[in-house]
């Protein structure tokens, strides 16, 4: 094996853990039993981006890609549904809003 061959799984490798990452975030919300701190528009900009990178990874024949944004897709989408159910009903977006407005800067308690 050379440098760049070495380099090479590191990068896979590391981009694995990174990609899977989210489910951490998805073990936390399932632990509290709710998911009102995480941003569910992050996770959906999240899995998003990993599925442009998925489809460019494919047509350029990727294999490195593909693995490491398919695991990122799988991550953030599941960790997107289990924000999203711990709000409601994953089907019914109107749901999805359920969490109590954040208190504002500066305001006190009474």
């Amino acid at each position: 094996m050379n440098m760049g061959d070495v380099l090479g799984l590191l990068v896979v490798a590391y981009g694995v853990g990174a990609a899977g990452a989210g489910l951490l975030q998805a073990h936390r919300l399932l632990k509290m039993r709710s998911s009102c701190e995480a941003s569910a528009s992050f996770f959906a900009v999240y899995a998003g981006g990993y599925a442009i990178w998925l489809a460019y990874g494919v047509s350029i024949g990727s294999l490195p890609l593909v693995i490491v944004d398919a695991i990122g897709v799988v991550s953030a989408a599941l960790t997107l549904a289990i924000a999203l159910s711990l709000r409601g009903s994953l089907l019914n977006p109107r749901t999805w809003r359920s969490c109590p407005a954040p208190r504002r800067l500066g305001s006190t308690a009474r």
